[in-house]
């Protein structure tokens, strides 16, 4: 296992963690504007279950990347909105975000999910997503 340089992740505060889940959250609710704001050069999404339709989301490089496959989501589903469930919990040390989240379909169904960003520089380079198949019991 590789460590990335603990130096990187100072600029990473528990404020600054949670405004980029917000964010994070906020591009998934259709607000594509000035990405790169948040969003590392090198940013990387891994999705944990498999993408629907045939993306490939293994092949998502940088902003314009993750904007694209956001933007075609969102046009296959409208009327989709995600929601963040909690308190994002922000490790300063290690650069890392977690938080738990769901989302409400068009058709009032909701699945929950967790993400994971990892923080460089002060925006997001990797982020480690899986979406269940139901929303969590309270």
């Amino acid at each position: 296992m590789t460590t990335t340089s603990h130096s990187t992740h100072s600029t990473l505060t528990t404020a600054t963690g949670i405004a980029l889940f917000d964010r994070w959250t906020a591009l998934w609710n259709g607000d594509l504007s000035d990405p790169e704001a948040f969003l590392a050069p090198g940013f990387r999404i891994r999705f944990g279950n498999d993408p629907e339709r045939g993306a490939v989301t293994d092949e998502v490089h940088g902003p314009a990347g993750i904007v694209q496959l956001v933007s075609a989501f969102r046009e296959d589903r409208p009327g989709l909105r995600y929601a963040v469930d909690g308190t994002p919990l922000v490790d300063t040390t290690l650069g890392r975000v977690a938080c738990c989240w769901y989302v409400t379909l068009a058709d009032g169904f909701q699945k929950s999910g967790i993400d994971l960003l990892e923080v460089v520089d002060g925006r997001i380079s990797t982020v480690w997503s899986v979406t269940g198949l139901r929303r969590f019991a309270d």
